[in-house]
């Protein structure tokens, strides 16, 4: 797994040198693990340059890790519909640990979008998404989140206390939304909404994703989060 990791680090074809230089594994270990993969079928090799990239097999994990979340797989079409009426970014969040992660995404159809791949991770506390996902979470849990953030994480909020960081999470439960600006570059404005299960327990957010100099807050908050919160409720069991 520490081999197939190291694919979402770096874009372009690795040799076993390469494999094991950045794994901290022998050069044996490395090749070994990289040839049981081409085997398997989970990595493909260049033939002149003798260098490994994930092969189209290991679309068929994720195939499988959607098959096992039906409430994800079914919600597809609504973002798709969501995303055809704003016109931006929109996307499955769910929790993993500290981070959250882009499990279902519809990119919006403008020249200037936010692009935000299926497999993306992000801080938690610093993202809309996690933001909701976390509203309901003990004030234990998110002190100790907060200070384990690494410095440049910890400074997307600012001078905020720690008392003022809190209450972001506060106000995420009580709205039942959350805002953030500047994730994605300084004209980044997301949103985000969670889906319930059947206990009205958040499994997921939902989140739009545009620019400032389309939609301002105050814009987002007029016309968008309104239809994000419509296609959560569907959304929701």
């Amino acid at each position: 797994m520490r081999v197939l990791e190291l694919f979402n680090e770096h874009a372009s074809a690795l040799s076993i040198g390469d494999i094991a230089a950045n794994t901290g594994m022998g050069r044996s270990a490395a090749q070994r693990f990289v040839y049981t993969l081409h085997w398997l079928g989970y990595l493909n090799k260049d033939s002149e340059s003798k260098k490994y990239f994930p092969a189209l097999k290991l679309l068929g994990l994720v195939r499988g890790i959607h098959r096992h979340h039906p409430q994800r797989e079914l919600a597809y079409p609504l973002l798709e519909k969501l995303a055809k009426e704003t016109r931006e970014t929109v996307s499955w969040v769910e929790l993993d640990g500290d981070e959250v992660v882009v499990l279902l995404n519809i990119p919006g159809s403008h020249v200037t979008t936010i692009n935000l791949p299926v497999g993306s991770r992000f801080p938690a506390l610093t993202s809309s998404s996690g933001q909701v996902l976390l509203s309901q979470a003990p004030q234990a849990q998110l002190l100790k989140m907060l200070d384990a953030l690494p410095p440049e994480v910890r400074a997307r909020f600012g001078s905020r206390s720690r008392a003022a960081i809190l209450a972001v999470f506060r106000k995420a439960a009580e709205e039942g939304h959350s805002f953030t600006e500047k994730n994605f570059g300084d004209d980044g404005v997301s949103v985000s909404v969670p889906v319930t299960d059947f206990s009205g327990r958040p499994i997921a957010a939902l989140n739009v994703s545009t620019v400032r100099s389309r939609f301002d807050i105050a814009q987002v908050r007029e016309l968008i989060l309104p239809r994000l919160k419509s296609t959560a409720r569907e959304a929701s069991i």
